[in-house]
C-alpha cells in the first residue's frame, strides 16, 4: 500500500512529501484539495469511503524553504548528477551511479590559508569546504586536476558552485524510493532520477 502523499503548492509545484494519514488530516481542516486519488486504495469509516490521497494541493500559497544541508548527496543533486569539468553524467541501471561520482575541491585544500580559500570567479573569500567550493567530479576529472585549480589544471568549470536555490531544492528530494504512477505529472521533468524522489516527513 502507499504511505505517503506528494503535497503540491497552491499554484502546483510540488513541495515535498508528507505521510497519507497528515494529508487526510489536511483535507479534513480544508487547508489541501485532493488532486489524485489512488484509485485501488480506499479509507473507510463506518458510514464513508474515499480515496486514498496521492496529490493534494495547498489552497494558499506556502513559500518554499530552499534550505538545504551540506552534504554529499545534496552536492550531486544541487550539480545534476553531472560532472562540472567535462559534463560526464555516469549512470546504472537507468538511475545516476553514485559511485562513480566524487565531490572536487575547486580551490584545493593544499591552497587554502587557515581553512580559507578565495574564489577566482568573484573574489569571495569562503570555507575551503562549502556549497561556493564544492563541486560533482567524475573520478578521471578529479584526478586529473590534483591539487590544482581549473585554471592551472587547463580544464573549465562549466558552472560556478552556489548554494541551492529553490528548484535545486526540489531536485534534492531525490532518494531511492520508486514515486508512484499518480505522482508522475507533477515531479519536475528534468531531473535525471526522475522515478526516484524523498523528502523529511515533517509537518505542512
Amino acid at each position: 500500500m502507499s504511505q505517503h502523499a506528494l503535497l503540491l503548492n497552491a499554484n502546483y509545484e510540488p513541495l515535498k512529501i508528507i505521510p497519507w494519514e497528515r494529508a487526510i488530516l489536511l483535507l479534513l481542516e480544508e487547508k489541501v484539495d485532493l488532486v489524485v486519488g489512488y484509485a485501488t486504495e480506499f479509507i473507510r469509516s463506518v458510514s464513508l469511503a474515499f480515496e486514498k490521497p496521492a496529490v493534494v494541493r495547498l489552497r494558499e500559497f506556502h513559500k518554499l524553504n530552499s534550505r538545504v544541508r551540506f552534504n554529499r548527496q545534496n552536492v550531486l543533486a544541487r550539480d545534476n548528477y553531472t560532472c562540472q569539468y567535462c559534463q560526464a553524467r555516469p549512470a546504472r541501471n537507468g538511475k545516476p551511479d553514485l559511485e562513480a561520482l566524487t565531490l572536487d575541491h575547486v580551490v584545493p585544500r593544499a591552497q587554502s590559508k587557515n581553512g580559507f580559500v578565495k574564489l577566482p570567479w568573484s573574489g569571495a573569500t569562503v570555507s575551503v569546504t562549502c556549497w561556493q567550493n564544492i563541486v560533482t567530479a567524475c573520478y578521471d576529472c578529479n584526478a586529473n586536476k590534483a591539487d590544482r585549480t581549473p585554471a592551472q589544471a587547463k580544464i573549465t568549470l562549466r558552472s560556478n558552485p552556489r548554494p541551492p536555490n529553490t528548484a535545486d531544492a526540489l531536485r534534492m528530494v531525490l532518494t531511492k524510493t520508486r514515486i508512484p504512477n499518480e505522482w508522475e505529472d507533477w515531479l519536475p521533468h528534468d531531473s535525471v532520477w526522475r522515478s526516484y524522489w524523498t523528502a523529511e516527513l515533517d509537518r505542512a
